[in-house]
């Protein structure tokens, strides 16, 4: 969206009372209680909004980018003595006590917009504002300093830099310019040190992490500063190249987070003005991202990597990446990509299955459809289950996965929502493989094994027999609003509390993409040891999980 139709649009939203921007508020679940469906008025998207008012710069825009920003400041905690220090609540309707609990990455998201709005438009806003302005700018610089987020959160590691960096600069404070310079130097050596991203081959999180070094290289004049960032944004644009899918104009999996099935409307427009290779978006793609505009003057993509997003060095092709390095016995985070000319299919060999994760999926592009999608989930009455754990090994176009749990996660979300007393209320509990898009079909071939198919590529999913607790699992098919799923029936709802520290589990599964010329491998095989089970499939084998075990990560 250009600034002037962005501009028009946020204009039918904006509330002169509040002097904030409404929306239909739409959140992710957590951090706020407010309902979705509500009309609010969000402090990141108003700052947003009044930044491309004053990059517009009409008089009369000007003016009402200032009272945005005022009333924004107003909202921020200022007190050194609380926890909450220097940073925003979601939305103006609710305050920072009343949030479940308050996000402190808003000191980044709102310190950062805040920082080019003074270094690009200070001349066109009133003194008082501005000074009004730095002093916010700094709260938010000295909250970034006093949490100190370690390099292992990708996005916010960056984006605090930055704030840090801009904030020093235009602050004249020494301390927060060295900050930031050394936090990005760290993010270098700890990527290094691990192999790749630790938020890993993230299609929300990587694009952030490419529109904060932006930021960072149009504000920031230090000169080790702006080396790294440039290192960090090369590091950016290739974890996006080696991942992108030419036939389906998506981004493969593994994904460490996203907040859909398929590549955004907005995403896709990036991407194919900084490559130059028309990407475009599927029909049932989002329309942006859920991070919304940066008004960063965006740079190309690294010219040696445009040829990937055209088409694949080889296909098929396959991409093995740690993630993270685990020593002492502990296995490290490491992820497969698969890919031919129609299909690609990725997974993880350990991670939640959290609503944001993507620890095993798959695309085809079909006659019908430019990309079905393909993605196995952990479901607690309809919803997914942070606690559940998914172990995967792959093989080209095959993968075996088994299920099992966590001790210490949370319900719908890694850790906000997570019980006292680590235990569950009763609900119905259920591992799902879907098969989403036109023209999808399933059907079960035998007892053991079922099918997902559209067009010339069809799934084919072998389900040894499994238990949950007490359990025997059932699977069956079952029909979704746009698509197909095989459901493995763990626990039904009157099961009496869930407590996943004493729930053994027993759950696997085969999944193999196969052409029209493939035949399914034979069935998986159980295996009884004398201190663990193991399940072996066409090559591929795992050792189920005997217990619930912490989160590694």
């Amino acid at each position: 969206m250009n600034l002037h139709a962005y501009l028009d649009d946020c204009a039918a939203r904006y509330n002169p009372t509040m002097r904030m921007l409404g929306v239909t508020w739409n959140g992710p679940g957590y951090h706020t209680r407010v309902p979705n469906g509500t009309w609010a008025h969000p402090t990141r998207q108003s700052l947003d909004y009044a930044l491309a008012l004053l990059q517009s710069g009409a008089p009369d825009q000007t003016a009402r980018a200032a009272d945005i920003i005022d009333a924004v400041l107003a909202l921020q905690d200022v007190d050194p003595t609380n926890r909450t220090y220097g940073i925003w609540p979601w939305l103006g309707e609710e305050p920072l006590s009343e949030m479940a609990p308050p996000d402190w990455n808003w000191a980044d998201f709102c310190g950062a917009r805040l920082a080019q709005m003074l270094a690009d438009h200070s001349a066109l806003l009133p003194v008082d504002l501005t000074h009004a302005m730095r002093v916010a700018l700094g709260h938010a610089a000295w909250s970034i300093f006093r949490r100190n987020v370690g390099p292992g959160y990708t996005n916010i590691a960056i984006m605090g830099a930055g704030v840090a960096l801009a904030a020093g600069e235009l602050l004249d404070e020494p301390r927060l310019v060295e900050y930031g310079r050394a936090r990005l130097r760290r993010f270098i050596e700890h990527t290094a040190y691990h192999g790749g991203l630790n938020e890993y081959n993230s299609p929300t999180y990587t694009i952030v992490a490419l529109h904060e070094c932006e930021r960072i290289l149009h504000l920031v004049r230090d000169p080790q500063a702006r080396a790294d960032t440039e290192a960090i944004r090369r590091i950016a644009w290739e974890t996006i190249a080696e991942h992108f899918h030419p036939p389906t104009r998506q981004w493969a999996g593994p994904h460490s987070r996203v907040y859909g099935d398929r590549l955004d409307a907005g995403t896709a427009a990036y991407l194919e003005v900084q490559t130059g290779v028309v990407i475009v978006p599927h029909p049932s793609a989002a329309p942006e991202s859920r991070t919304g505009p940066t008004h960063v003057p965006a740079l190309p993509c690294p010219p040696d990597l445009v040829e990937r997003f055209r088409q694949m060095p080889a296909s098929p092709l396959e991409i093995r990446q740690r993630f993270i390095r685990r020593t002492e016995g502990e296995a490290s985070l490491e992820g497969i990509t698969w890919m031919d000319d129609l299909a690609c299919l990725g997974s993880v060999n350990q991670e939640s299955l959290w609503t944001q994760r993507r620890p095993l999926v798959a695309y085809w592009r079909t006659a019908d459809d430019p990309a079905v999608v393909l993605r196995a989930r952990f479901l607690r009455d309809g919803k997914d289950f942070a606690t559940a754990a998914i172990q995967s090994v792959q093989q080209g176009a095959r993968v075996l996965s088994a299920i099992g749990l966590y001790t210490d996660r949370g319900d719908y979300h890694l850790h906000l929502d997570r019980p006292a007393s680590g235990r569950f209320p009763p609900a119905e509990l259920r591992l799902r493989v879907e098969l989403r898009g036109i023209g999808v079909q399933g059907r079960q071939l035998a007892p053991d094994r079922y099918e997902l198919a559209a067009g010339e590529r069809r799934a084919a999913l072998h389900t040894p027999p499994g238990q949950f607790g007490a359990n025997p699992v059932h699977w069956e098919l079952t029909e979704l609003p746009d698509g197909i799923a095989v459901d493995a029936i763990c626990a039904e709802a009157d099961d009496g509390v869930f407590d996943p520290a004493t729930t053994s589990v027993r759950l696997a599964f085969g999944l193999e993409i196969l052409a029209p010329d493939e035949s399914p491998a034979p069935a998986p095989r159980l295996n009884d040891g004398a201190t663990a089970a193991e399940i072996e499939w066409a090559g591929l084998r795992l050792t189920l999980p005997a217990q619930a075990v912490p989160y590694p990560w």
